[in-house]
C-alpha cells in the first residue's frame, strides 16, 4: 500500500511537495456484524468491541454470568476491575484476543459463538458504563448463504427426485424383493 501526500494551491491549481511512501499497515473497515467470537482457545474482540469496553492491550477482561429472578442467566463482559478489585480475568492482547479455555469456554458456548454487545441494566434500572450483555448472533445473520446455495440445491434435487426409487429398482433388478428391509 502506498501513502501519497501533496500540497495543492487552489488559485494556481498546482501541485507541490509531492511525497510517496510505502505503508506496511493496511487499514480495513470492519464489516463484521458481531463484536466478539469464541474461537478454539480464545475470544476474539473486534476493534469496535474494544473501544466500547474502553480497554487497551494489557487490561484484564472478564466474562461473568448475570441471573435475573433466579430464572434467566446471560453472559456479561467488562474490564475485570468493574467486577472485582483483584487481578481476575484474562489479559487483552495487542491483536484483540483474550485467552479463554476449558470450562470458561464451554460455559460461554452454551449461549453461542458469536456475540454483539448490548447495554447492561442492573437491578436498580441503571445502565452500567463499560459493562455489556453478550447477545448471541444468529448464524443466519453472519453466514454467507451463497457459499452453500449450490449444495442446498443439489440436496433439494435429491430429496424431491421421484425417479430415485425407480432408478434403484432398475439397478437392483429382480433381486429387489429379496432385500431384508
Amino acid at each position: 500500500m502506498l501513502k501519497i501526500s501533496f500540497d495543492f494551491d487552489e488559485n494556481t491549481q498546482k501541485v507541490s511537495n509531492l511525497k510517496v511512501t510505502k505503508s506496511d499497515s493496511i487499514t480495513k473497515a470492519s464489516t463484521k456484524t458481531y463484536d466478539m467470537e469464541v474461537d478454539e482457545n480464545k475470544l476474539i474482540l473486534t476493534s469496535n468491541a474494544i473501544n466500547k469496553l474502553g480497554a487497551v492491550a494489557g487490561d484484564r477482561i472478564s466474562v461473568n454470568y448475570w441471573t435475573v429472578n433466579n430464572e434467566t442467566t446471560y453472559p456479561i463482559i467488562s474490564k475485570s476491575d468493574v467486577f472485582t478489585e483483584g487481578q481476575d480475568g484474562n489479559k487483552l492482547t495487542k491483536k484483540g484476543t483474550i485467552s479463554f479455555k476449558g470450562q470458561q469456554r464451554s460455559s460461554l458456548l452454551k449461549f453461542g459463538s458469536l456475540f454483539t454487545f448490548s447495554e447492561f441494566v442492573d437491578r436498580s434500572g441503571e445502565i452500567k458504563d463499560n459493562v455489556f450483555v453478550l447477545t448471541p448472533v444468529e448464524d443466519e445473520d453472519i453466514t454467507n448463504t451463497d457459499i452453500f446455495s449450490d449444495e442446498k440445491e443439489q440436496m433439494q434435487e435429491i430429496n424431491t427426485n421421484d425417479n430415485v426409487s425407480e432408478e434403484m429398482a432398475e439397478m437392483l433388478g429382480d433381486d429387489c424383493n429379496d432385500l431384508p428391509f
